[in-house]
């Protein structure tokens, strides 16, 4: 089986890579930053998993525009490849919401899908809720990655009560590489509550305790304050 991932190098991505690759043993094309002509080059592929996405930008049309250019010109990439592609699409929990990411996501799954109909390949979409664990960067990626490098750092965290979607990466991984249509779960939890339960782990370990821990979540949390012990920016 021959997989490419566009983002690759990102958080989610490197996580996908290692996993085709170590654990199911696939051939994993690496594409790159600029992955379009690369794209276009390939003779045969089978899945093609997408990722790559702007998601920040001070205008909120360019987040609509530069999405749809790119989805467009992954489809026409794909259209190049001698074999049907079948596509997994990397959406988001936030597709459902009227913000310019959540308008953009949806228009770039529903070009997936009508390519994916138009070749009579398969076509995969997950909602991806927050997402956290190794490899996460502070400050970018995920907050709970922030929160880890602050509290090891002494450094200020600013939290509120805002409930979040939270679920492992090792778990959501799992799930798209079945490369079959199943539900991304998640734990429904507060930013006070997160930022409270790392701060347990921190006073525990200080006291060279192993913390109690309630639930899988937990657990998780736990192995991922644990990955930011040395980490550096």
């Amino acid at each position: 089986m021959k997989i490419a991932i566009t983002g690759e190098k990102g958080f989610v991505g490197i996580h996908l890579m290692n996993y085709f690759r170590h654990i199911l043993k696939y051939e994993v094309i690496e594409l790159g930053r600029d992955y379009l002509s690369k794209l276009s080059d390939l003779k045969e592929l089978d899945w093609l998993i997408h990722g790559a996405f702007l998601h920040r930008s001070s205008d909120p049309n360019e987040i609509l525009e530069e999405n749809r250019k790119l989805a467009i010109a992954t489809i026409d990439g794909l259209k190049n490849i001698k074999n049907k592609v079948n596509v997994v699409f990397l959406s988001s929990i936030q597709e459902d919401l009227e913000t310019p990411y959540g308008i953009a996501k949806r228009e770039s799954k529903e070009l997936f899908k009508r390519y994916c109909l138009e070749v009579d390949s398969n076509f995969v979409s997950y909602k991806l809720p927050n997402i956290f664990g190794r490899y996460a960067k502070p400050y970018k990626t995920s907050f709970v990655a922030t929160f880890c490098y602050n509290i090891h750092n002494d450094l200020e965290i600013q939290h509120n009560k805002n409930l979040v979607k939270l679920n492992y990466i090792d778990n959501v991984v799992a799930i798209i590489g079945t490369l079959e249509q199943n539900e991304i779960t998640y734990t429904e939890i507060s930013v006070e509550e997160v930022y409270l339960k790392l701060v347990e782990f921190r006073n525990a370990v200080n006291l060279n305790k192993f913390p109690v821990i309630n639930n899988e979540l937990e657990l998780h949390l736990f192995q991922t304050y644990l990955d930011y012990t040395n980490y550096k920016i």
